[in-house]
């Protein structure tokens, strides 16, 4: 029963989101003047807004907006809740509502990463947001890979606090300076992360092989035989 009440929502606000057409004509002074017109009722219907990235609005004017209507600390901590709702209604909507539609959306070379992310689960979550933050084929990615639900919330709300607390804390200028990088900046960055992880799975891997293998105790020098 749970989870077709998650269904409903899900889908009943895809159905808004694309059928009014405001997926694509949500401004950074519509949502301002949808959250003041609230009153004090006005978070909450920014966090639900929020929801709305996960099927493809983008998250940038509901920062800016949060940082125009709050001071610092709640802009950040409306942020952080609305960015969370929005990477639940992507996740959800990817892995049980509309898995055919966001599957041929990823390219090949992502989905073969399925595995891995069984295994390590924590840990690529947190690589993916570090990397893409909210970008909604990061929640369809994650989504639709067999990582448990508890490591995709965990590894979310990890990965996205650097972003989050840049933008809340930094402001317009934190995201003049975000999208005026080129995108080898950006490749650069996830190479980085990339050979982060790696030096740090193989330093785990190198412990653990320690740790079952534990060095063998030196042999007892043998007794010298005397010559009678």
């Amino acid at each position: 029963m749970k989870r077709l009440a998650i269904l409903a929502g899900l889908v009943g606000v895809a159905l808004v989101a694309w059928g009014t057409g405001l997926h694509a004509h949500l401004e950074l002074d519509t949502v301002r003047n949808l959250v003041d017109g609230a009153g004090p009722w006005g978070p909450v219907v920014f966090v639900a807004l929020f929801g709305l990235e996960g099927v493809g609005v983008p998250g940038v004017v509901f920062m800016l907006a949060a940082i125009a209507i709050w001071p610092p600390s709640l802009a950040f901590l409306y942020n952080f809740l609305g960015a969370q709702t929005a990477g639940l209604v992507g996740f959800f909507f990817a892995r049980w509502i509309g898995r055919d539609w966001v599957a041929a959306r990823l390219p090949e070379n992502v989905r073969r990463y399925e595995s891995r992310i069984e295994e390590r689960g924590l840990e690529t979550v947190v690589l993916v947001r570090l990397v893409f933050f909210i970008a909604p084929p990061a929640h369809w990615f994650l989504g639709l890979s067999p990582v448990r639900f508890r490591d995709y919330l965990l590894g979310s709300m990890i990965g996205m606090l650097p972003w989050l607390v840049a933008v809340s804390y930094g402001g317009g200028h934190a995201f003049r300076w975000l999208t005026e990088q080129p995108r080898e900046t950006w490749l650069l960055l996830a190479g980085a992360l990339l050979v982060g992880a790696f030096a740090w799975r193989m330093l785990r891997r190198r412990g653990s092989t320690r740790a079952s293998n534990p060095p063998r105790a030196p042999l007892a020098p043998s007794p010298e035989r005397k010559i009678p």
